[in-house]
């Protein structure tokens, strides 16, 4: 399929305000969640895009109703746990689909098959697998060993203690978290350490707990959770996504403007708007209003050299800022990047090249050498098939005359409208 081109077109300061889609991350789990509960559930504000659709499309493919309106979705769960689908259920690249319905649907009983693109099958769902088998779970690996495709067949979980290995990704341990309640006997999950993107998983336990699951943390990296136990049902509206609102903060450290961006609380257990602390310390003025964030440039960008681990998905956003620094950058342990949608510091690395930056790719991160490219770039910059590729270095074209997004189109898997609202920042 021929790739959208997208040519970015520079401004000289931006003032705007902007309204944001719903969490991703968050509603999955909310949608999710209602499907495993005794009940109808109305969300709010979710988001309408590519990932959270593979979601809600597998969920009705084993029983859940789900009926979107303009503002909301109302998911009634299935009468009888989970109904075997037809066939194999398709998650496109969504990494979250597959690693939280890998352990939901084990929760069910039947066979269930779950596949995806070309890239998913090259992301790992091993570790969940292998913790789930210790549950009950019987798997066949019908590809590479640790990948998709795979086929479970379920008869519910059993109780017990399980190990999750989360070095890879936090999503591993969610989806384990999430289906636990619905085993027959208490399960305790324990977890290695440091946790790849922790804050998802207290955004998982978070949610849990509005929900009405009781749990008991035992320690730093273990979790007793009684079951059975049913997620309750309750209405409930999803706050702004803060990965999505970080493009929009980064124009305005990039062209020293002001961005307003709501829904956002200070108290959100989204990782990724402790992006604002990294934008605080490259010069940027932070300040927090009713609803939402405003977020003023500095007249020069300062270098910076910090761990990104708990917020990954910033750290392209913060390769391309660097480019722009005064001076030299680095970002440290974000290895897990690699078998994201892209391996995105390759990915990072190679566009910095295309606009004359020097940037060296270390296994588990970016060194970016600042200082404001001045050259135009030497080619299109492609998105690798990347929505957070494609969205990070649009940022550049807001500075740089020339800059051309190859695969425009990867926005649609978490931001739709992405390109609509960049493009208005230019206009009064």
């Amino acid at each position: 399929m021929k790739k959208l081109l997208k040519t970015i077109n520079p401004v000289s300061k931006i003032d705007a305000q902007i309204r944001l889609p719903g969490s991703k991350s968050i509603t999955h789990r909310a949608l999710i969640m209602a499907a495993l509960s005794e009940g109808p559930a109305q969300i709010g504000n979710p988001l309408k895009a590519e990932d959270t659709f593979f979601t809600a499309k597998a969920l009705e493919a084993s029983g859940a109703i789900i009926e979107w309106s303009a503002d909301s979705v109302r998911v009634a769960p299935p009468a009888y746990r989970w109904r075997q689908p037809d066939g194999p259920i398709f998650l496109g690249n969504s990494g979250t689909s597959a690693r939280l319905l890998l352990a939901v649907f084990s929760a069910g009983t039947g066979t269930f098959v779950l596949d995806g693109t070309p890239r998913l099958r090259q992301r790992p769902v091993g570790p969940a697998a292998e913790a789930l088998e210790k549950l009950g779970t019987i798997k066949r690996w019908i590809g590479k060993t640790g990948f998709l495709p795979v086929q479970i067949t379920c008869r519910g979980l059993n109780g017990g203690d399980v190990f999750v290995d989360a070095s890879e990704s936090s999503q591993f341990l969610s989806g384990i978290l999430i289906a636990a309640p619905m085993a027959r006997g208490k399960v305790g999950v324990e977890w290695s350490e440091p946790v790849a993107s922790r804050p998802y998983v207290d955004i998982t336990l978070g949610m849990m707990q509005q929900a009405g699951i009781r749990f008991e943390r035992e320690a730093s990296n273990r979790i007793a959770i009684p079951a059975p136990q049913v997620y309750a049902p309750r209405n409930f509206t999803v706050e702004g996504d803060c990965s999505s609102a970080s493009y929009f903060w980064a124009a305005a450290a990039l062209t020293g403007g002001e961005v307003m961006t709501s829904p956002v609380s200070p108290y959100t257990l989204q990782g990724d708007c402790r992006f604002l602390g990294v934008l605080d310390k490259m010069g940027c003025r932070i300040v927090w209003k009713d609803q939402g964030v405003r977020v003023k440039g500095p007249e020069r960008l300062l270098p910076i050299d910090i761990d990104m681990n708990e917020m990954p998905d910033m750290a392209p956003t913060l390769g391309v800022l660097s480019a722009f620094a005064s001076g030299t950058s680095r970002i440290r342990n974000v290895a897990h990047l690699r078998i994201k949608e892209s391996d995105r510091l390759y990915a990072v690395a190679a566009g910095l090249k295309v606009l004359g930056v020097e940037a060296e790719e270390l296994p588990d991160g970016l060194i970016v050498h600042g200082g404001a490219p001045h050259g135009p770039p030497s080619g299109p910059i492609s998105s690798f098939d990347d929505h957070r590729i494609a969205m990070a270095f649009a940022l550049a074209g807001l500075r740089l005359h020339g800059v051309v997004i190859e695969g425009a189109e990867s926005v649609n898997k978490s931001f739709p409208g992405f390109w609509d609202i960049f493009e208005s920042l230019g206009k009064d």
